[in-house]
This record gives C-alpha cells, sequence and structure tokens, in this order.
C-alpha cells in the first residue's frame, strides 16, 4: 500500500512541477532555461512545448545511459509523459489565454511558479520511481564533479539558457532568476521532503523482516 502512496506523491510531484513550469512561462518574464529551448522550438515548428520536451528527454535518456555506461533506463519514459502531456495541458488549457499585465501579477505568478517547480521536483527525487532524465542528469553531474546540486543545476541551466535564447525564445530577467535560484530551492526542498523518503525506508526495512 505504501507504494501505492508514494506513486501518488511522485505523479503530483511531476504535475505540481509542471504548474510551475506553465506559470514561468506565462508570467511574461523570461522562460526557464531547460524550458527556453522547448519553447524556441516550438516557435519554429507545429509541435507543443510538451512534445517537444518529450523528444529532447528521450534523447536525454540516451545520453544519460552512455554517461553512466548503463543501459537506457526506459522505465523513465513514464514521468517524461507525464511531465510533458501535464505542461501541455496547463499551457494550453487553464492558462491558454492568461496575460500578466501589471508587474506585481507578473511576478507574483513567476514566484509562485519557481515555489511549484521547485517543491514539485524535490518531492518526486524524494520517491523510487524513476526520474525525469534532465533530473538525472544533474544527479549524475553532481556525483561526478562532487559539486551541491544547485551548483551542478546553475551550470547546466545557464548553458541551456544560451541554447534557448539563440532559438530565440523569450529569455528574460526570469530566466536569470530561475537559473540561479531553483537550484537552491530544490534543495532546499529536497530537505524538506524527508518524511518522503522516510516512507520508502520503512517499506524497504518491513520487506528486509519479511524476507
Amino acid at each position: 500500500m505504501k507504494y501505492v502512496y508514494l506513486f501518488i506523491i511522485y505523479t503530483l510531484g511531476l504535475v505540481v512541477s509542471s504548474l510551475g513550469l506553465a506559470l514561468i512561462i506565462r508570467s511574461g518574464l523570461g522562460v526557464g532555461p531547460g524550458d527556453s529551448i522547448a519553447v524556441g522550438i516550438s516557435r519554429h515548428t507545429p509541435i507543443t512545448v510538451g512534445n517537444v520536451m518529450i523528444i529532447a528527454f528521450v534523447i536525454l535518456l540516451l545520453v544519460n545511459a552512455w554517461l553512466e555506461r548503463k543501459r537506457p533506463q526506459f522505465e523513465s519514459l513514464l514521468p517524461i509523459i507525464i511531465r510533458g502531456r501535464s505542461l501541455d495541458i496547463f499551457l494550453y488549457g487553464p492558462l491558454d489565454q492568461a496575460t500578466f499585465e501589471a508587474w506585481w501579477s507578473q511576478w507574483g505568478i513567476f514566484t509562485l511558479g519557481l515555489v511549484a517547480t521547485a517543491v514539485g521536483i524535490a518531492v518526486y527525487l524524494r520517491t523510487p520511481f524513476p526520474r525525469i532524465p534532465l533530473d538525472h542528469f544533474m544527479m549524475i553531474m553532481n556525483e561526478k564533479t562532487k559539486r551541491s546540486k544547485s551548483s551542478v543545476r546553475i551550470a547546466t541551466e545557464s548553458g541551456m539558457a544560451l541554447i534557448g535564447f539563440l532559438l530565440g525564445a523569450p529569455v528574460g530577467i526570469g530566466t536569470l532568476i530561475v537559473a540561479l535560484l531553483l537550484g537552491p530551492f530544490i534543495q532546499t526542498a529536497y530537505q524538506g521532503a524527508r518524511p518522503i523518503a522516510a516512507i520508502w525506508s520503512t517499506s524497504k526495512k518491513n520487506q528486509r523482516k519479511k524476507a
């Protein structure tokens, strides 16, 4: 039963992070670094932002396998599809016609999006289920470079923001803020999500006792 609870938490974390990404995109202050590439490509093609993300994540899944010298984690297709589809639902559904012109509404929506993205990512990372390839890539680089999660995220997202800018995505002050603060926010939220990891560890201990 605990696996069911953990999977619900896992799915909610992914959906909440997608909502956060959608809010950041719609705030008008600049898209997130990773999203800037998907938004830039979607502007030049008929493919939605979420579908571009799905394609990019599948490619990154193969890159991760090469870096780790392991088989591709095809089970990661689950969070890839959840993230891409839920992002499109928010972007082209409830938030499709949303416009925020007043500065306070833009910053309010942006801040809410930043917090939701960090909390959603931290929550789902605390579960034992497959990770989004980008987040798994961050963990790989964290292990290989011995750097903190926040510093690895800052470096990676800064590079992605540059690519997004070259693709014509709306890279602005919000993009810089996401690149600098999302990593530390995830680190903080990750520590706060320890009770979720406790559910997983308790479940493993019970399995060992039964064995």
